[in-house]
Formats: structure tokens, C-alpha cells, sequence
């Protein structure tokens, strides 16, 4: 008796997540390749071929294998049976040969059946599912005699999870021979996306589904339980935290999946090598103790055991993340897991791998082994921005090992300057400090210029530009010659407090030669740090082309030294995304703002602060209102519980401040400024010019309008006496709207044009648009009063610019003047009869008010008029409309307003 199931094609499970890009992949492919998919447990390799098989126009034959087709009477009854059936009884003879013979031969079997194949009026694939359950070699002959004699028309799919045992060489290079592996299995962003939007009850963010992206790397099963499990939003953060640790459902299904079907051997060189990163024949046996490791490692990676190769020489494996945990929790001998770790640590060692050696280290508890890695290559590792294993490191030796010991004490410094601890970090400075003068004050002399040069690096980080300069040329005068690092980190700080200071030329200056040190030295952190401080100098000066050219020189120098993954990384994404923005690429800006989070999300979510504040700016250029409520309160979120340096903060606020005036949340902006920093007496960079704009930008909010005219003419002021030209453009251009605000057009016009001089034949167009729609009358004006045709050309460009951006709340916003009437009036939304009755000036700016759903009281206030006066003014405007009410007047201001504003 035959199954039907196992040669019946299988229901695709419900809710099946479409893939459209492998689905294609096959539909691509020719009737006489074999389709090889192979990948572990969970994948979906059956479900994806089932699903293509099913939208197949010619007949596909369905064979499900399982550990009793290895007997070769079997596999041929029931790879005949599902041909015969899926070919309408196509095989006859071949079938009546099996039913003739109780032991066929499986070589004269298969030639009956391509004989009568061979006749067949359209194409037929055989699909041979699960192949790893065979592993008689009778049948894999009989298999291999299929793919070889197999006439045109006739293609073979596997699915499996390992490689079959076929000599499929010839194949490939015959270009007969389509490969799917788990790489391409995995789910990828998008799909996972995607899934989550079908399955759960609330949208998932972005960032939120790359996170489940990165720990599940895309293995279907971990994304499946997710989307089972979590039911509302503050459940995702538990379940990923459980994912990170290894989720009980999940190693259940590979208890059952995979482990119980391992001889000891093997089990036992996975469960020792699973606490390693990466691993390679010597790592498997010095930990396991067994010989023929690298055989071991092919075996597993060819089994499918969640163990893929890393180079093409199949030297390096690396396990799925899932898989190592899973593994792990195999590991139950506290004693022995120990003892792993050890020899896991010297035995890196000997590789020249000292950051894996310092993981193991603090894994064992090793104190001896972690001191001298430590004192060998935690500078090395704290560069190369390995701040996590050093500070859990540190942390375990204990705060008096970190007194004695100066260099510890110097590393645990700058950690927790650049985590924005300046009361720790002086703290730590200080106790070391104390203790070495009082008990080795030969040792503090050596150390002295180095902790001068970290006390400079947390004061500039802090915002205190004279003192960090004091601290730096205090420990250029106390550095020895061989003091190479702490040497180079004096001279950045030198240069970064005369950007501070306003002394842009000799800052860069001075950054280059920085550069040609590090680069000397081969510190090539150091080196890209240094040409990051010129990028932004260059953005400073309205240098974009400059500063662009840099970031890429940046860009190309860390890569060339495979530095990618360090958080100088990040900074130079940062650079570029906000070059993109300004330049109005919004896809480029999201990717690189997505990129840093990448890079930085290892260290923690305090550090994704610039890349929020950039993909809320985005979100705001595209009119997304709800993408940009939930950036806009994970920015508050981080900025209610941690500190940091004012440029992001500044940069954040911004962003942050433009979406309440889009809003019109003049509470929060009102809250803003009561809590928010004072503006420096004098703001002589682009943070502090950027600090006290927002102030600008509040004061217009809440109409105090003469303290707002005051307080920007200081940032022009200090703008202007030092060279900070893109600061001086956005100064115009926001004092341009205040005059407009104010009705004294011709000093807005003046202001305007102004910004223009400088953004011809250059990049700027984002630092125009933060005004919103008021730029599209102000430049229009501006354009009636004549520019030259250059300036001319830019205000064109930036009107369509500012045409198309959408408001956050959907509706429409413009500031009316004569010009803007008259294309109004002149535009076919305009009914005739009220371009024989005009409205007057006034009445045109109260039916604004009124669109834009002001109630008369604040019209009132506005036009600091009485509200009799405004009734009047809406009663005569609504008979010249020819409308009965508030609501019909609306309708009519929105159809007029549109004819102007959203000009393709």
C-alpha cells in the first residue's frame, strides 16, 4: 500500500508569506536544470516549492521522502507512482514493470521511465523533497542515474538539508545546475516587514523589525514565533530580549529537529564549539579534544547543521546565532564550561586574535589572563571601539584594580567621556591620580601628560572649550616622544576647540597636519576622526563640495583598513546623511541614518540619537505625520533620561521644534524654552548658532517677536565675524520669515536675496524649506523685485521645492501677499463673480485664518483687533464668496490655495 501524501503535492500553510524574489529565481529557471534548495531545519524549503509547484502550467511529480524510502524498491515505487499520477497515467509500462516485479532493479526502472518520459507532450518536473533522509548508496545511484539520463524537458528539484552525495560538479559547470541556500532563504528586511504587517495588530517600526532581522538572521521560525507571540507593542522588547537569550519554543524545535539526530561525536564538537564567534579546525580541536577537526566542521556544514563557511577555502565556520545558543545551553557543567573558555582564550591567543581571547578571558573569569590582555591591547581595542567587552572587563576587576593601575584608569576614562559620564570620568582621573602621587609617584610622572590629555578630551566634550584647551597644551608640554597616542589625541583637541572658538581656517589647518600624523603613525581612527573634523569645518564655511569630497576620503580610508564596524563609522555616515538632506536626497539621508544605526545599535539605543533626529527630519520633508510622532518621541525619550554633548541635542531640538510648529503645539515649544540652556554670549560654532536658532524659532512661536529679532541679530553678528557661512544662511533665511511675520516686506526681500548670493552654485536647499510654505511668498516677492538670474534661478528651483513638500497635518499653509492674490485671482480655481467683487487684502489674510482653523478670538488676537472687527470682516467675505458658512468658506480657500501652492 502506497501514502497518497507522499506523492501528493502539499498544502501551502495558511498565511503563507509570498516571495516573490525566489519564486521568480525558479520561474527563471530551465525544465532540464535540477534545482538544488538546501538549507537547516525551518527555512521553508518545502513550503517554497510546494507554492511554485503549484502555479506550474506543466505537471509537476511530488516525491516526499522520509528515512524508509533508503530501501531501493521503495524509492522507485513511489517516485513512479507520483509520476505516473501527475502525468495522467503517463508512465503505463513502467508502472505494469513494478507491479510485474516484488525487487526491481532501479537502474532498468528508471530507464523504462525516461524511455516513456521521452514521449511526453509537455514539460514535467520531479520534485524529490527532504533528499537528506536518504543515505543508501544504492539509492543516491539510482538518483545520480536520473540527473545524467534525464531527457530534455525533464527536470529534477531537491530540497534537503545538506548537500546530496551526487558528483553535481558536471552539472554546475554545465550551467545545469540552479543552487538556493540558506542566504537566500532567509528572510530578508522587507519580507520580514511584510510578514509582521499581516500578522500583527499594530505596526511594527523599523528599526524594531531590523533588530528582529539582525538576531534571527532571517531564520523563518524565530520571525514565525514572534509574530505568535507578541500582541501589543510592549511586548517586542521582552521578546527580543528572549530571542537574544534563546527562547524556550525555539530550542525545543531544535532539541527535536536536529540534536536527537547526531551521533555523540559530533554533538560533542558542536556543544564545545558553540561559545565561539567564528571557528576553524585548530579552535575545534584543542576545545573538543577530538582529532580531524576540519573534517568534523565540512560534516556538520554539509549536514546542514546551521554552520555556513566564511571563506571559500571552508577554513573559517560560523554558526547561526539561534543554533549557538541552542547549543550552549548543552553545556551544563559549570566547572567544564570554565575550562572551555581557557582554552578558548589561549588558544586565540596563539591566533593573534586578542579581543575573542579577552571575551573568553571574562567569560572563565580569569583575572591573571584578563590583566594581561588588558594591559597588552585595551588601548589597541578601546581605538578600534571594542568598548563594550573592555567595560564589562573592567567592571568585573573591580574599582581598586582600576586605582593602581593608571593605563586601566585611562581606558575606563575615555569610555565613559565618550558615553557623556564627565562626572565619572573625572572622578576615575582623580582617585588614580590621588593614589599613584601618594604611593608610586615615579608612575605618575610617566602618566601625567596622559591624563592631562584625557582631562582635555572630557572638557571639550563637555562644552568646556578653554579649559580643554588649557588641559591639552599643558599635556603637549608633559608628553614623551613614544607617547604617540595620547600625543595625537592633544593635537585633536587643540584643533576641535579652535572650531569651537570660531577660528575655522587655522582649526583646519591644523586637522590636516593631525591627519598626516595619525596616518604616520598608521592610527587610522585617529587619521578619519581628523578628516571628520575638516568635513564638518568645511560644512561650516558653505563648503559642501568640499565637505563632501572629504567624507568620501574618509569613507574610502576606513574601509581600506577593514574599520567599517568602529564608531568613527558611524560619524562618517552621519556626515553624509546630513549632506544628503540638505541637498534634498531623502532616500539617500534615511539610508545612511539607517547605516549608523546599524553601526552603533551594538553599543545601546542612547547612541542612535543623531540617526533618530535625522530620519524624524525625513519624515517631516515627506508630510509623514506618523512617522514622524513615533521618531519624535523616541527623541524625547532619550533626551528625559540620558546627557549629551549640545551639537545633538541642538540638532535634535530642532528637528524636535519644527514638528510642534507643524502641529502648532505651542505648549510644548512654550515648555521648551523654559527648561532649555541659554544662549551662549557668544555662539562662535554651528552648535551653539543652532542652539540659540531654536530659541529664534520659539520666540516667533509664542509671537515675542522683538526678543526673537534681538537675539538673532547676535548669532548673525557672531556668524559673520567668524566665517560660519552656512550658519549666516540659515540666519537669513529665518530672519527673512520673522520680517515677513513682522509686515516689513522689504527687509525681509533683502534678507532673502541675500541667503540666495550665497546658495548659488552651491548645494543648499533643506536650510531654505525649514520656514515651510512662507518661503514660497517671500520668494516670490523677492523674484518681483528682481534678482539676478542666477539668484533668480535658485528661488525657482527652491518655490517648486517648497510647492511639493507636504504639511504634516495634510492641509495647506501660506502667508498671503499682493503677488500671491493676484496669481490666486489669475488661477482657474477663482469663481468669476468674485473677481468682479475682490475681497480685500484683509479679508484675504482672515479667510487664511479661518482655513487654517483659527477661531475668531485668536484671529483677533492676531490682528490685535477687536472681534466685532473680525466679524465683520468674515460677514462681508462670505457674501462675497457667495457661501452660508465657516465650513463651505474652507472648502473654497482650500481649492484656491492648492491652484498656488501645489504647482507641480
Amino acid at each position: 500500500m502506497l501514502l497518497t501524501s507522499k506523492y501528493s503535492l502539499p498544502d501551502c500553510p495558511e498565511h503563507t508569506l509570498a516571495r516573490p524574489r525566489l519564486l521568480s529565481l525558479l520561474n527563471d529557471s530551465h525544465s532540464d536544470q535540477l534545482l538544488l534548495v538546501t538549507a537547516p531545519a525551518g527555512y521553508g524549503k518545502t513550503t517554497l516549492i510546494s507554492s511554485w509547484a503549484a502555479t506550474q502550467d506543466n505537471p509537476v511529480a511530488w516525491y516526499s521522502l522520509d528515512a524508509s524510502d533508503n530501501e531501493p524498491s521503495q524509492f522507485c515505487r513511489y517516485l513512479v507512482e507520483s509520476v505516473h499520477r501527475a502525468t495522467g497515467n503517463g508512465v503505463p509500462e513502467t508502472h505494469k514493470l513494478l507491479t510485474a516485479q516484488q525487487r526491481p532493479d532501479p537502474a532498468l526502472v528508471i530507464s523504462q521511465l525516461l524511455a516513456e518520459l521521452r514521449g511526453l507532450p509537455s514539460e514535467l518536473r520531479i520534485v524529490l523533497d527532504d533528499y537528506h533522509q536518504i543515505d543508501n548508496e544504492a539509492v543516491h545511484d539510482a538518483t545520480r542515474f536520473l540527473l545524467r539520463h534525464a531527457p530534455a524537458g525533464i527536470g529534477v528539484v531537491l530540497t534537503s538539508r545538506s548537500q546530496p552525495p551526487l558528483g553535481l560538479a558536471s552539472l554546475r559547470v554545465q550551467g545545469r545546475l540552479l543552487e538556493l541556500g540558506s542566504d537566500e532563504l532567509a528572510l530578508n528586511t522587507e519580507e520580514i516587514a511584510q510578514l509582521l504587517r499581516q500578522r500583527l495588530p499594530f505596526t511594527l517600526d523599523s528599526d524594531r523589525a531590523e533588530q528582529l532581522h539582525q538576531l534571527s538572521e532571517g531564520w523563518p521560525p524565530a520571525v514565525q514565533l514572534f509574530a505568535l507571540s507578541v500582541r501589543d507593542r510592549e511586548e517586542v522588547d521582552r521578546y527580543l530580549g528572549e530571542l537574544e537569550q534563546g527562547h524556550s519554543h525555539i530550542l525545543d524545535y531544535l532539541a527535536e529537529e536536529v540534536l536527537e539526530r547526531l551521533d555523540p561525536q559530533l554533538r560533542e564538537l558542536l556543544a564545545c564549539t558553540s561559545i565561539l564567534t567564528r571557528v576553524n579546525a585548530h579552535l575545534a580541536e584543542h576545545l573538543s579534544g577530538l582529532d580531524g577537526g576540519q573534517q568534523l566542521l565540512e560534516q556538520a556544514a554539509r549536514r546542514g547543521l546551521f554552520l555556513q563557511a566564511q571563506d571559500s577555502s571552508r577554513q573559517w565556520f560560523r554558526y547561526h546565532p539561534v543554533f549557538a545558543r541552542f547549543l550552549q545551553r548543552q553545556l551544563t557543567d559549570p566547572a567544564r564550561l570554565l575550562e572551555l573558555h581557557r582554552t578558548a582564550c589561549d588558544t586565540w591567543q596563539q591566533l593573534g586574535q586578542p579581543l575573542e581571547a579577552l571575551r573568553h578571558a571574562l567569560a572563565a573569569e580569569d583575572k591573571e589572563r584578563m590583566r594581561q590582555l588588558l594591559s597588552e591591547q585595551g588601548e589597541q581595542l578601546l581605538r578600534e571601539g571594542q568598548t563594550r567587552i573592555l567595560n564589562d572587563c573592567l567592571d568585573w576587576l573591580g574599582a581598586d584594580e582600576l586605582r593602581r593601575n593608571a593605563r586601566f584608569t585611562l581606558i575606563a576614562a575615555k569610555m565613559a567621556r565618550d558615553n557623556f559620564e564627565h562626572d565619572r570620568c573625572e572622578k576615575l582621573l582623580a582617585a588614580a591620580e590621588s593614589w599613584l602621587q601618594r604611593e608610586d609617584p615615579q608612575r605618575w610622572r610617566e602618566y601625567e601628560g596622559a591624563f592631562a590629555a584625557a582631562r582635555a578630551q572630557a572638557a571639550v566634550a563637555r562644552g568646556q572649550t578653554l579649559l580643554a584647551k588649557e588641559y591639552a597644551e599643558e599635556a603637549l608640554g608633559l608628553l614623551r616622544d613614544e607617547q604617540t597616542g595620547e600625543r595625537i589625541a592633544a593635537l585633536l583637541v587643540v584643533g576641535e576647540t579652535g572650531f569651537c572658538l570660531g577660528e575655522l581656517e587655522p582649526a583646519s589647518a591644523h586637522m590636516q597636519e593631525v591627519e598626516a600624523l595619525a596616518l604616520a603613525e598608521q592610527d587610522y581612527p585617529s587619521a578619519a576622526w581628523a578628516i571628520c573634523q575638516q568635513t564638518e569645518i568645511a560644512i561650516a564655511q558653505g563648503l559642501l563640495k568640499k565637505a563632501a569630497s572629504l567624507q568620501e576620503r574618509a569613507q574610502r580610508l576606513i574601509e581600506e583598513h577593514l574599520l567599517t564596524g568602529l564608531p568613527i563609522s558611524e560619524f562618517i555616515c552621519r556626515l553624509r546623511g546630513q549632506l544628503m538632506w540638505e541637498q534634498g536626497d531623502l532616500d539617500a539621508a534615511a539610508a545612511c541614518a539607517r547605516r549608523g544605526m546599524q553601526i552603533n545599535r551594538k553599543v545601546g539605543e542612547r547612541w542612535l540619537l543623531p540617526e533618530y533626529t535625522l530620519l524624524l527630519k525625513v519624515a517631516q520633508a515627506r508630510g509623514e505625520k506618523e512617522e514622524s510622532l513615533e521618531w519624535l518621541a523616541r527623541i524625547d525619550r532619550l533626551l528625559a533620561g540620558e546627557r549629551y554633548h549640545r551639537d545633538w541635542v541642538a540638532n535634535a531640538d530642532a528637528a524636535r521644534m519644527r514638528t510642534w510648529r507643524a502641529l502648532t503645539d505651542q505648549p510644548a515649544i512654550a515648555a521648551w524654552l523654559e527648561q532649555a540652556a541659554p544662549v551662549a554670549d557668544r555662539p562662535s560654532n554651528h552648535f551653539e548658532q543652532c542652539h540659540g536658532r531654536n530659541h529664534v524659532r520659539a520666540l516667533i512661536e509664542l509671537h515675542r517677536w522683538s526678543d526673537a529679532n534681538r537675539l538673532l541679530s547676535r548669532l548673525q553678528q557672531v556668524a559673520r565675524e567668524c566665517g560660519l557661512i552656512t550658519d549666516c544662511l540659515r540666519n537669513l533665511v529665518l530672519e527673512a520669515h520673522l520680517l515677513w511675520l513682522r509686515e516689513q516686506r522689504d527687509g525681509a526681500v533683502n534678507a532673502i536675496r541675500e541667503a540666495l548670493s550665497i546658495a548659488v552654485e552651491r548645494d543648499f536647499s533643506a536650510s531654505f524649506l525649514q520656514i515651510g510654505k512662507p518661503l514660497i511668498v517671500i520668494l516670490k516677492a523677492a523674484l518681483e523685485d528682481g534678482l539676478s538670474e542666477a539668484e533668480a534661478d535658485k528661488a525657482q528651483e527652491l518655490i517648486r521645492l517648497a510647492q511639493q513638500q507636504p504639511e504634516l497635518d495634510g492641509g495647506i499653509r501660506i502667508e498671503l501677499d499682493e503677488t500671491i492674490i493676484r496669481e490666486i485671482l489669475d488661477s482657474d480655481a477663482v469663481p468669476d463673480f468674485l473677481r468682479h467683487s475682490p475681497l480685500t487684502p484683509r479679508e484675504w489674510q482672515v479667510l487664511n485664518a479661518i482655513h487654517s482653523g483659527l477661531s475668531n478670538e485668536r484671529i483677533a488676537r492676531h490682528f490685535k483687533v477687536a472681534p466685532s472687527t473680525i466679524k465683520t470682516h468674515i460677514r462681508s467675505l462670505y457674501q462675497k464668496l457667495d457661501v452660508k458658512d465657516r465650513q463651505e468658506a474652507i472648502a473654497l480657500a482650500e481649492q484656491m490655495l492648492r491652484s498656488v501652492q501645489d504647482q507641480p
